[in-house]
């Protein structure tokens, strides 16, 4: 419900407090030791210090085996190697969480492994801060290892996969609530616009094709929302199939959103496809809702599977 009303204002503002407050202080507080928990969640969720998740990679974004990213214990530490490509706040943040094989040989079920890293780890290297389609507030870079020093997240490694997909599980619902926020925005800004705007001597509200089309608007986004919300209690009260229903909750409000921004467009027209302008910025950021964090193909083959199995 957070997550609606900060991504309604501001989705870039929402996916960057987001990634730093659910992906970073959250992995640690799931996964942590008592003492990891004591040192980062509070001056993460206090504003102190700022938290990212680096797991993805140029060549392993769904495929989520084909990271090359390793660690190696020497001693008491490990040692992270690699590059994570795309990874929200690494411009701004002071700890990263990281995924990383920890024994390759062990495959991406047994092999990976979580760890914390500290900004200041000598041998890493922030890129520059990388340009998007939409979502421009957030920022984002590259996040490139060198030999850095880092801690396991937890105390015992080959947990790291279990663990990522605990967390996109989870996160599947702070995307239907960032796309939920966005329609929101789009719905609302496209209703005033639409009491406003006059077409041969009426207000254009008043014609059916766009009455038609905000009603359409406001049944897609409500039906996002209640989705997310059932997702959200399914997991606060650890159902079963809770991770089935993020998965619905995120296809539904991603591809929901597209249309409702499409529509929006429609009902602004010209001066909607105008640089600037609110809804033309809700249609660059609408997209990412389908292709981040799992596609939409992805969550159709994880709901059809989960399907098939049931009716076995």
């Amino acid at each position: 419900m957070a997550g609606e009303e900060i991504a309604r204002a501001c989705p870039s503002t929402y996916l960057s407090s987001r990634a730093s407050a659910f992906f970073c202080a959250g992995a640690i507080k799931l996964f942590g030791s008592k003492e990891q928990q004591d040192q980062y969640i509070n001056a993460i969720l206090n504003g102190d210090k700022v938290g990212a998740f680096a797991y993805s990679e140029e060549q392993a974004g769904t495929d989520i085996a084909g990271i090359t990213t390793v660690a190696k214990k020497e001693g008491n530490k490990w040692i992270l190697n690699g590059k994570k490509d795309i990874v929200v706040n690494a411009p701004i943040a002071d700890v990263f969480v990281v995924l990383a094989y920890s024994d390759k040989n062990a495959g991406k079920d047994k092999g990976m492994s979580m760890f914390i890293l500290d900004k200041s780890a000598s041998g890493m290297s922030i890129g520059t801060p990388i340009e998007t389609l939409g979502l421009r507030g957030c920022p984002i870079a590259s996040v490139l290892m060198n030999g850095c020093a880092a801690e396991l997240l937890g105390k015992e490694p080959g947990k790291g996969h279990e663990e990522l997909e605990k967390l996109l599980s989870i996160g599947a619902i702070g995307i239907a609530a960032l796309c939920v926020g966005i329609g929101r925005a789009c719905m609302e800004g496209a209703n005033a616009y639409a009491k406003t705007r006059m077409a041969f001597g009426k207000r254009i509200g008043v014609f059916q094709d766009v009455g038609f089309r905000l009603a359409d608007m406001f049944t897609y986004n409500d039906l996002g929302r209640m989705l997310a919300l059932r997702a959200a209690w399914g997991i606060n009260q650890s159902e079963k199939n809770a991770p089935l229903l993020s998965a619905c909750a995120k296809l539904f409000a991603s591809e929901a959103v597209t249309k409702i921004v499409n529509w929006g467009m429609q009902i602004f027209a010209g001066h909607g496809y105008l640089s600037g302008s609110d809804i033309e910025r809700y249609y660059r950021d609408a997209k990412f809702g389908e292709i981040c964090e799992g596609t939409s193909e992805m969550q159709r083959a994880f709901i059809s599977k989960y399907d098939l199995e049931r009716m076995a």
